[in-house]
């Protein structure tokens, strides 16, 4: 051992050629060491990848909230380690790389102490001068690792946009909302992220019914239609539920307002999944010959001095109304008569 040593050590003090095999050294260990690491990162995140669930999204209709929860999220967990296994990557790389970069300038008689001295007078200098930038780089590095969100999320930034993401990179997010724009979004400007698309979601639709109709048969058209809905395998990948009559949610001037519940697969599902059950809502309450009720407004003309004031409706014969001539009653002796 002592003579390989010596050996070694025989090399690096013979000159340039022992400078030359010197760097070469470092750089087939950084390469070497940066194989080594990307190896055992990517066997990590294959690891946690294999106990993702194998079920489609349509196999999963029926089970129990917290079943659903725990399949969809260990399919979750295989997607965040991806992310956490692409972002160690990169860490490792430049740490590595910033160490044979190092050791290569010492060997080459660089003095690098007083350029890690620099260095940290620099990093102070920009920490003073850059805080937004580095609140950005902690706060995207924060939301990587607590998987706040991830490519492909459909997500609500505290209020600045609801899209779906493209990008997650560390100082800003790319969000791509539902009219096309891109916005990039600076992570520290970030205060709470709404994820619609982490393990199910609901699609809430309202449905207005006359008052006169009963409740109950609007209740089974409804579940009927939804539990078609739930077996049509064409659906499948979009409900994780048949959707049902929930309750009664509104009551307006001219219609009773009802709500209808669906369990759904989230990533911009909700869209798809609303008007297809508004779709086949409509066409069940149709079959049912149960209308849904819409706000008119019915206006009457006259011709002054000739019809009657209002006119009177077709058929009805009964008590006259004052005719248009002009003449106007004493507001004194009928004060309850409205003036045309």
């Amino acid at each position: 051992m002592s003579d390989i040593q010596e050996s070694i050590q025989d090399i690096f003090a013979a000159g340039p050629t022992g400078v030359i095999l010197r760097i070469v050294i470092i750089l087939v260990i950084a390469f070497v060491a940066q194989w080594i690491g990307g190896r055992a990162i990517r066997r990590s995140v294959l690891a946690v990848t294999s106990r993702a669930p194998k079920q489609r999204a349509g196999q999963l209709r029926g089970v129990d909230d917290n079943e659903l929860a725990t399949t969809l999220m260990e399919d979750r967990q295989g997607q965040r380690a991806h992310a956490l296994g692409s972002l160690a990557k990169n860490a490792l790389t430049i740490i590595i790389w910033v160490i044979a970069v190092m050791m290569i300038l010492s060997t080459l008689g660089v003095n690098i102490a007083p350029i890690i001295a620099s260095g940290a007078v620099i990093s102070a200098v920009l920490g003073f001068g850059a805080q937004t930038y580095i609140a950005d780089y902690l706060n995207g590095i924060s939301m990587i690792f607590e998987d706040q969100m991830g490519i492909g999320d459909t997500v609500e930034l505290g209020g600045i946009v609801l899209g779906e993401v493209e990008e997650t990179a560390l100082r800003y997010t790319r969000i791509r909302d539902f009219w096309g724009v891109v916005w990039y979004v600076r992570n520290g400007q970030i205060q709470s992220v709404a994820n619609q698309s982490q393990g199910w979601t609901y699609s809430l639709i309202e449905i207005p019914v006359p008052y006169d109709e009963d409740l109950t048969k609007v209740q089974q058209v409804v579940d009927a239609v939804g539990k078609e809905m739930g077996e049509d395998p064409q659906y499948n990948g979009v409900l994780l539920g048949a959707p049902y009559y929930s309750n009664v949610t509104e009551l307006t001037a001219t219609s009773v307002v009802v709500r209808v519940n669906t369990k759904i697969v989230p990533n911009g599902n909700q869209w798809y999944a609303g008007r297809a059950i508004r779709q086949r809502m409509k066409e069940g309450l149709d079959a049912a010959g149960i209308r849904i009720p819409y706000d008119g407004i019915q206006v009457r003309t006259f011709q002054a001095g000739v019809q009657e004031v209002p006119p009177k409706p077709p058929g009805d014969s009964g008590g006259s109304t004052p005719q248009a001539t002009g003449e106007q009653l004493n507001a004194d002796e009928n004060p309850g008569k409205a003036r045309p």
